[in-house]
């Protein structure tokens, strides 16, 4: 990942910016724009927060196998305390009224984890130690793109991975005595319950991202730094929502998030 836009950058940038105001979803990027690379992808990334004349609040991180997986960073405005009550005019997507959601945990970084010499790796200890707190979150996913699945993948990481909002419950300190992976997650829609299990996370691991973040961004010369928090994948299957409705997830002994729309 870098920040050092590429020819493309802006102009893809632009292009998905468009959307967050207003204009009519994309059926893709047009061809001369879309990233062949994921450094153009994260590029894009860069350069839409330039657009949007925001500093970054925290990261999204999905793996797909502990090894491997995508990041992006996300908007100050992209990031609000639960309970959350949101007004549509001033949602990063305007003229949207089709919400997805996904349960996760959090990690807000209390110390900075900065970029390590060549070769070198964080490990899991040092990463947990830099952590100061878990928080029940929910992300809200809204593709800029008319369908998410008929696009390239790149052209999704562009799109910061349907990022639209994660909203954060309190902080809950003693996260280190909890058996995260094991968990009881509820989630509610309008106070009726639409999810319930033990567990879910999608490696088994919600510390397993943060760790993997951290290493992936030092391999590119960034680091993490305190305050930032990072949202580490859903414990269920996207549940779409409309204006009006209300969302819980409540992770037993961690905390819940909350939000309407």
């Amino acid at each position: 990942m870098s920040e050092t836009s590429t020819p493309n950058a802006a102009g893809g940038s632009r292009a998905l910016v468009a959307v967050r105001r207003g204009a009519a979803r994309l059926r893709a990027l047009p061809a001369e724009l879309a990233p062949k690379t994921l450094a153009e992808a994260y590029a894009i990334q860069y350069a839409m927060l330039r657009e949007l004349n925001s500093s970054i609040a925290g990261w999204k991180a999905s793996l797909f196998d502990a090894e491997n997986g995508i990041c992006a960073p996300l908007p100050a405005n992209a990031v609000r305390d639960a309970p959350a009550y949101l007004v549509p005019a001033r949602l990063p997507t305007l003229q949207n009224t089709r919400f997805g959601i996904e349960p996760e945990i959090a990690f807000r970084l209390g110390a900075d984890l900065p970029p390590l010499g060549a070769g070198a790796r964080y490990e899991r200890e040092a990463v947990s130690a830099a952590l100061v707190s878990a928080h029940a979150v929910i992300e809200v996913v809204v593709s800029r793109y008319m369908d998410f699945q008929s696009v390239t993948q790149l052209e999704r990481v562009a799109d910061s991975f349907m990022n639209e909002l994660l909203i954060v419950g309190p902080a809950c300190t003693s996260w280190r005595s909890l058996k995260l992976a094991e968990l009881p997650l509820e989630v509610r829609v309008d106070g009726k319950t639409v999810y319930q299990a033990r567990g879910g996370h999608p490696l088994n691991d919600p510390l397993l991202p943060v760790v993997w973040l951290a290493n992936h961004l030092s391999q590119f010369g960034q680091g993490l730094r305190a305050g930032e928090i990072v949202t580490t994948g859903s414990w269920n299957d996207v549940r779409y929502v409309t204006l009006e409705q209300s969302v819980s997830a409540w992770f037993d002994g961690l905390g819940s998030s909350i939000v309407r729309f």
